[in-house]
């Protein structure tokens, strides 16, 4: 018996992840495949998303890639409504799109940092959310998990756009009442310190972009501390009715207080 199909059951369920073409997204992205799920991969980047849309695609679990600045109001509705064409439902939409404003000091913020950092993080998974929630109600329900930061929490006053942009998503969670009645829950994780595992078996026998991509994730388990698979474990509970019984919530996974 396959504990992942029996606890976390995702076959043929339709789930958007946002900024999967790298990081956290992408192995959140990795994890609803192997849990059956058709996988719709949302990002800017294009090239990179292609390739990870053809590394996941198998016989089991459909995956296809869609261009998209979440913060633009009406390339997201348009593009809700092609993954509906094309996959025939909805049932996931993971907000995982995020801009770091580079910044750790809102008084040395420029105008332009602080407005890069807002569109893509709070406006994004909020016009996302909006605009996916019809399609889920179609389907007859839904889950909206949006990826937070554990500094959205506490206040610590570092990365001062992004963790505004992240405290401010907190509201979104308000909307988990309202969808209540639709039969879509809305939660959120907030992810500490995290390295993706390394990609490297699967990417090495591919081209240059895709070696890149590799390169950055074994970086990455070198000056992190967490796992995205403890991420990745957290947003498979989320969607699938393990946690049907859950909406509102907020999830800390950094092995205690803020470290980010």
């Amino acid at each position: 018996m396959d504990p992942l199909s029996t606890y976390f059951p995702l076959k043929n369920k339709v789930a958007l992840v946002t900024g999967a073409a790298r990081g956290i997204a992408l192995h959140i992205a990795c994890a609803l495949s192997a849990a059956g799920a058709h996988l719709a991969i949302l990002d800017e980047r294009e090239q990179e998303g292609e390739v990870i849309a053809g590394l996941l695609g198998s016989k089991q679990s459909e995956v296809r890639f869609w261009q998209l600045d979440v913060s633009d109001n009406d390339a997201v509705e348009q593009v809700m409504t092609a993954v509906e064409a094309h996959f025939g439902r909805i049932d996931i939409l993971v907000n995982s799109t995020g801009v770091d404003a580079n910044q750790p000091y809102a008084y040395g913020l420029s105008q332009k940092h602080w407005e890069k950092a807002m569109l893509a993080n709070v406006n994004g998974s909020i016009l996302c959310s909006k605009h996916v929630a019809p399609a889920m109600e179609r389907a007859g329900g839904g889950s909206i998990v949006n990826v937070l930061a554990p500094c959205a929490m506490n206040g610590k006053q570092h990365a001062a756009a992004d963790q505004a942009a992240k405290a401010t998503l907190r509201m979104n969670n308000m909307n988990a009442m309202r969808y209540a009645t639709q039969n879509i829950r809305v939660n959120a994780i907030h992810p500490g310190v995290i390295r993706p595992p390394a990609l490297a078996a699967a990417m090495r026998k591919r081209d240059d972009l895709t070696q890149a991509l590799a390169d950055r994730a074994e970086l990455q388990m070198q000056t992190s501390r967490g796992s995205a698979t403890d991420v990745a474990a957290a947003i498979l509970y989320l969607t699938s009715d393990a946690s049907r019984f859950v909406t509102g919530s907020e999830l800390v996974i950094d092995a205690g207080p803020c470290h980010s």
